[in-house]
């Protein structure tokens, strides 16, 4: 077996535990936390936005690293910073020690242990698979967002908030920390071998220094004087946006619907198709245009929120979350397919790391919005045109994008 699948299985475990955590798990917390220590919901929140907001400065000196520096390094500490935080989260005494150590520790884990590194380590080891190698070290996340949630709700129920957080810290140091350490290695030549062809069907293959000189050295301000950055930052940004914005008001939708109880069904089976999106389009990504790879998951996405905005039966909007599913699966391995296309692997991580805030930035209005709109009109019909229309800009901001290497 090509070692490089160990690579994609420590990127896809690495993505597991920390975006099934931050971005599943943490919203069973909530109330925990809230009746623990007496505050508001809002302040409980602090700490996710802060280690959200601190990511907007941390991507982009990880992406310059990841260039320059050990990914197995990175991805080491980030492991470590992701245990410890955990243990010590389990020990805060009050929410403002808790929203620091999570927005420090937490942010450092998500942005160390998440697609920059794993998407940056994957694509240097292959390259005729590199689409389908992405996309199953992308399915990481989607299988965390089915069993992370469920973990931590049983450690919640059973053991109570902090304890749960305890044992969680120590088995990401048991097991996440030494698999990265013993497996993870940054180039094919770390292990005495030569990287996968960049031509199919063929038995050539590219050594790692030909692996890194795939593609121009560029430093910050290169890559962001590049109209495909911007092209490729802004269709994604706005894509995750309306992604986001949905999501994070889907239970409140479907409370108004009168199926609020079925909202776990619903996220359980929008993850479920994630996780089919990222195989699939990953496969994909090796055999088409990644244009209209990107193009099919924006239009899957504008018919999933087309269908919520008709008021559909619970049925129906399992269908919608079909879309949607496929749709969310379908942006991790086009996106780093297409970084890998135009920049090369030599300014990879810096292209990735730069392009993070501007997809942050675009995604964090989302979810205001369509409450907002919410707010205004008494219903969600108009947050969902909203979005419909945001995915249309998308669409039309990929259009000028020309995936051709720079010089």
């Amino acid at each position: 077996m090509y070692y490089g699948w160990l690579i994609v299985a420590g990127a896809f475990t690495a993505q597991f535990f920390v975006t099934g955590f931050f971005t599943y798990g943490f919203p069973l917390m909530v109330m925990p936390v809230e009746a623990e220590f007496g505050v508001s919901r809002t302040e409980v929140m602090y700490g996710i936005t802060w280690a959200t907001g601190l990511g907007l400065l941390v991507s982009p000196l990880i992406g310059m690293l990841a260039d320059k520096w050990s990914i197995r390094g990175l991805m080491v500490v980030g492991a470590a910073a992701f245990g410890f935080g955990l243990i010590l989260l389990s020990k805060s005494q009050n929410i403002l020690q808790f929203s620091l150590l999570f927005a420090v520790f937490i942010c450092l884990a998500n942005n160390l242990l998440g697609p920059l590194t794993g998407s940056t380590v994957v694509a240097r080891w292959f390259s005729a698979s590199r689409g389908r190698a992405l996309g199953i070290a992308a399915v990481g996340t989607s299988l965390g967002g089915m069993v992370i949630p469920y973990l931590v709700d049983r450690g919640i129920t059973e053991l109570g908030w902090r304890e749960m957080m305890f044992y969680f810290g120590i088995t990401v140091l048991l097991l996440l920390l030494p698999y990265l350490y013993l497996t993870m290695r940054n180039f094919p030549a770390d292990k005495g071998l030569v990287g996968e062809s960049n031509l199919p069907n063929t038995s050539a293959v590219l050594s790692s220094a030909e692996l890194m000189a795939d593609g121009p050295d560029l430093n910050v301000k290169q890559i962001l004087t590049t109209p495909a950055f911007w092209f490729i930052g802004l269709t994604l940004g706005l894509l995750f946006m309306s992604q986001t914005g949905v999501l994070t008001n889907i239970g409140a939708y479907m409370q108004g619907a009168g199926v609020g109880d079925k909202t776990k069904t619903l996220i359980f089976t929008l993850a479920g198709m994630g996780l089919i999106g990222k195989l699939l389009f990953g496969y994909a990504a090796d055999r088409i245009n990644l244009k209209y790879g990107l193009w099919t998951a924006i239009s899957l996405a504008a018919t999933g929120v087309a269908i919520l905005a008709s008021e559909p039966s619970y049925p129906t909007m399992l269908v919608a979350a079909l879309f949607l599913g496929l749709a969310t699966g379908g942006m991790l391995p086009v996106w780093g397919a297409m970084i890998a296309v135009v920049f090369g692997m030599k300014s990879y991580g810096r292209a990735m790391g730069a392009m993070m805030p501007v997809i942050a930035l675009s995604v964090m209005p989302g979810p205001i919005l369509g409450a907002k709109l919410f707010d205004i009109y008494g219903d969600y019909t108009n947050s969902f045109y909203f979005f419909i229309a945001v995915l249309g800009l998308s669409f039309i901001l990929l259009i000028p994008l020309n995936l051709r290497r720079i010089k």
